[in-house]
């Protein structure tokens, strides 16, 4: 193991007794930094609503080259199903947004890379809550891929969760703005991907935000590391309201 994977959750416990499910939650940052709205301030709202939040500082491709942040992402859900947090968790869900919803998204596909060791079994969380999320690189221009996959343009499919979702993969809440140019296409591919494997998908296109709006409520819960950039956070209560479906959804499974 590179690195101790308990020193890189952040736990924030439903203030309710008994057995709770659980989140992990993996913010955006482009695979360069985790931006603190789509960490703290996701956790604490699925904390809110009675589901243990653990958010999830995952080592960049920079950090440990792939397979190791997908590696880790497995590590860490192992983790989270072990109870050595000392709260009782019953079913695990990933959140995840933007770049932190590729990785959620291979977590919850089960994916298995060719850069995996053999015969590689991987754990899978049994529902994925997906902020505009990358779910197909070929939807991306060529930079940003080569980014996140550490030159590897070569194996674009393989790096996609679309390429990966089949029946076993758990149900899927998904939502993104019109005006995102990256997360709109992800997510209806998302959905078309979920349709063709018959894997229970509900999806939410909202008029108004932004790539990286979060839970929209204009609260930031902490600046972008220096050098690096987030877009102005403003309250947009109808985007907002998907916090508000999403908790529905959540009570249906």
């Amino acid at each position: 193991m590179p690195f101790e994977i308990a020193a890189r959750i952040d736990v924030v416990p439903a203030p309710v007794a008994g057995p709770r499910p659980a989140v992990m939650v993996f913010p955006g940052g482009a695979y360069r930094f985790h931006a603190p709205h789509e960490g703290a301030g996701v956790a604490h709202w699925f904390a809110s609503i009675g589901v243990h939040a653990f958010t999830f500082r995952y080592p960049f491709p920079s950090e440990t080259d792939w397979p190791g942040p997908l590696v880790a992402a497995r590590q860490a859900l192992d983790w989270v199903r072990s109870g050595e947090h000392g709260l009782d968790v019953g079913k695990v869900g990933v959140f995840g947004a933007s770049a932190g919803g590729h990785l959620a998204g291979l977590l919850a596909t089960g994916a298995v890379l060719s850069l995996d060791a053999p015969g590689t079994s991987p754990p899978r969380p049994e529902f994925s809550v997906l902020a505009y999320s990358v779910a197909d690189l070929k939807l991306l221009p060529d930079a940003p891929v080569e980014a996140m996959t550490n030159g590897r343009l070569h194996l674009r499919d393989e790096f996609s969760p679309v390429t990966h979702i089949s029946p076993g993969t758990g149900p899927v809440f998904a939502w993104c703005t019109l005006n995102d140019p990256p997360g709109l296409p992800n997510t209806l591919e998302l959905a078309r991907a979920c349709a063709a494997a018959g894997v229970s998908c509900e999806i939410h296109v909202f008029p108004e935000g932004y790539h990286g709006i979060g839970l929209a409520d204009g609260v930031s819960w902490g600046e972008a590391p220096e050098g690096e950039r987030m877009p102005p956070l403003v309250s947009i209560p109808h985007t907002a309201g998907w916090t508000d479906l999403c908790e529905r959804w959540l009570r249906q499974l």
